[in-house]
């Protein structure tokens, strides 16, 4: 178990100095400011969407449909702007309150009806595709305007993305409510025990909602930053993202147990996952490929978070 206990403290940096070494010797330029300011840009929405599901992970759930939250958002303010004739600010703010709203939706279901969280967002995920699609008839949406592509194609001083100014300042954010309010002690109280958590005082159905809720509002920003980055209301533009953001929070240490877990090793591992793609499509691996190979970091991540889990579990025996 002493690995366990390694990979827990220095893994991720461990495993990103290797991607890097292996990946500039692959091709030198993927070492270069150049890519890694493109690497920044790559990682904005996925990193956005990471404190999210790290808040939702921490009170033991989960929040698989981001992705197609983000892709809703994305057409809705397309259709809004170029359809509806909407000021670029209406059409973002409708946008963030439909996502919010869903977030709010799934967090009501889940913690008062008491729906598996897995099962939950899983068709809220299926319904929101088919929503999407349907909305725009399966087609782009074009003729965005340039105040709305600012945020994901801009540079401040002509080097630092806009889209990374605010994902940085998303996770600082993040990091101050976990870390230092007591309302960030309440989403691990309950996914380290519900029970215990609930005597104290703590209502956890309420926390568990304000988590899911708040990770809504997220996909809402992260919908944002994407259609400033793509340019147009693609309704395919978040597919897969819940996947990567997932499996960079695992593989941060983010346990999928509830409790464990914080914001910086959450990016940390948002970062790897970032690297992992920006490097094997310059050393010209196939999307089929890339995807093998996500799907293995995935696998690997969560068997360590569970080999901890066991620990902790025949800890708990020994004791008793």
């Amino acid at each position: 178990m002493k690995f366990l206990d390694l990979f827990k403290k220095y893994g991720v940096v461990f495993i990103l100095v290797i991607l890097v070494v292996i990946f500039t010797i692959l091709n030198p330029a993927f070492l270069t400011g150049r890519n890694m300011i493109n690497i920044s840009k790559q990682i904005a929405v996925m990193a956005i969407l990471s404190v999210g599901m790290t808040f939702v992970l921490l009170t033991g759930g989960i929040e698989l449909s981001m992705g197609s939250g983000v892709s809703l958002v994305v057409v809705c303010i397309s259709m809004f702007v170029t359809q509806a004739k909407l000021p670029v600010w209406v059409s973002m703010l409708l946008a963030m309150v439909i996502a919010t709203g869903i977030g709010f939706l799934n967090g009501v279901i889940i913690a008062e009806i008491k729906v598996p969280p897995l099962i939950m967002t899983l068709g809220m995920q299926i319904f929101l595709y088919g929503f999407t699609y349907t909305l725009c008839g399966g087609l782009p949406v074009y003729g965005i305007p340039d105040s709305l592509k600012w945020i994901g194609q801009t540079y401040i001083a002509g080097v630092i993305p806009v889209s990374a100014l605010i994902m940085v300042i998303i996770i600082l954010a993040g990091y101050f409510i976990l870390s230092k309010t007591y309302l960030g002690r309440y989403f691990y109280a309950i996914g380290s025990n519900e029970d215990a958590a609930n005597l104290s005082g703590i209502n956890s159905n309420r926390i568990r909602i304000l988590a899911y809720t708040f990770c809504g509002f997220l996909v809402g920003i992260a919908g944002i930053v994407m259609l400033g980055r793509i340019g147009s209301g693609q309704p395919s533009a978040g597919d897969g993202y819940e996947m990567d953001v997932l499996t960079g929070c695992v593989l941060g240490g983010v346990s999928l147990n509830g409790g464990k877990g914080n914001i910086g090793k959450a990016f940390a591992g948002i970062l790897v996952i970032g690297v992992l793609s920006n490097g094997m499509s310059m050393a010209g691996m196939s999307p089929f490929m890339q995807k093998m190979v996500k799907g293995l970091v995935l696998i690997f991540a969560v068997i360590l978070d569970s080999l901890q889990y066991v620990k902790v579990r025949k800890k708990v025996k020994i004791i008793a």
